[in-house]
């Protein structure tokens, strides 16, 4: 099993200027090669896919289906710039790694790097805004906690808010949205009809996080926090994942000194159960002539739904 770094080195031992291409399926049941196009642009080949239609290419990834001539076709990914290097090596391997078990590989590919294009769209050189890192912040920290409670790789694949699902969090028996408010919040905000909208029972986590420039035990920072959960991990392969998982959320690392010293103060954290009348807007609820809603919920008025070492 190739590890994210592992790939990454593979990379740099091509002469970006031999148009060579290198092998590195290893026991897959696709063909991959990796090598530069044009000479400095990396790019990533799946041989002999079949004729694929319907491809996206981004503003960061040229994405495209090519005939090589008696109808052998390849799926071709093209970095187009050099600084968004590290999301490209973490997308090829996710591919490989996603596809490696899967009764229809090319089609896995394909609803892989679908996954990663909502990222690809607006991949730019800077940070996360700061409503976003305080997100992520709750995100991690609920990780963090599950991680004491299920097996790693358990948690790490239930954490499904990065490939665009709905919910955060989608486990065996339940499912949790993790919300990251002031620490003087009275609501927090519920970003789609989708977002509660589940016949199973699950969660709303409320974390309260605020700036702060100073530290202490009740401050922490991105790349503290998800260094805390790397060594949770057992090996290799679950750090890997955690990392695509972080990529495809716009974390980058190496970003890692900006975040660092960015620090958030950790007030409390609130649980709350979503089940039955609990309050909220979902499809079925709402008018048809509604297309899409935000709307706010008062902390106080679901005093009721919150649970204490549930």
């Amino acid at each position: 099993m190739m590890t994210i770094k592992e790939l990454e080195n593979k990379w740099n031992t091509i002469d970006p200027y031999t148009n060579g291409y290198l092998l590195i399926s290893g026991e897959h049941p696709l063909s991959f090669h990796i090598g530069y196009y044009g000479g400095e642009q990396k790019s990533f080949v799946v041989i002999n896919t079949g004729k694929i239609d319907g491809i996206k290419s981004s503003k960061a990834i040229t994405a495209e289906c090519l005939n090589t001539g008696s109808h052998n076709f390849i799926f071709r990914f093209v970095l187009n710039y050099a600084s968004l290097d590290e999301i490209f090596v973490k997308l090829c391997w996710d591919l490989i790694e996603s596809s490696k078990s899967s009764q229809n590989p090319v089609k896995q590919i394909q609803n892989q790097y679908d996954k990663w294009m909502n990222l690809l769209q607006k991949a730019t050189e800077d940070i996360l805004p700061p409503s976003q890192q305080k997100g992520l912040i709750g995100e991690l920290l609920f990780l963090q906690e599950t991680l004491n409670i299920l097996e790693p790789a358990q948690t790490i694949n239930a954490w499904v808010g990065p490939d665009g699902n709905d919910q955060d969090f989608i486990f065996e028996h339940s499912w949790a949205e993790v919300k990251a408010v002031t620490i003087a919040a009275t609501e927090v905000q519920i970003s789609s009809l989708q977002q509660l909208d589940r016949l199973d029972a699950g969660y709303l986590i409320v974390y309260f996080l605020d700036k702060t420039t100073s530290i202490g035990t009740q401050t922490t920072s991105l790349p503290i926090v998800i260094q805390q959960i790397q060594e949770q991990l057992p090996n290799d392969f679950l750090r890997d994942c955690f990392h695509c998982k972080l990529t495809q959320y716009g974390y980058l690392f190496k970003d890692e000194n900006k975040y660092l010293s960015i620090r958030y103060h950790l007030s409390e954290c609130r649980k709350y159960k979503v089940i039955g009348d609990f309050p909220k807007l979902i499809r079925n609820n709402v008018s048809h002539a509604i297309v899409n809603a935000k709307y706010q919920l008062s902390l106080i008025a679901i005093e009721d739904s919150r649970v204490w070492g549930d």
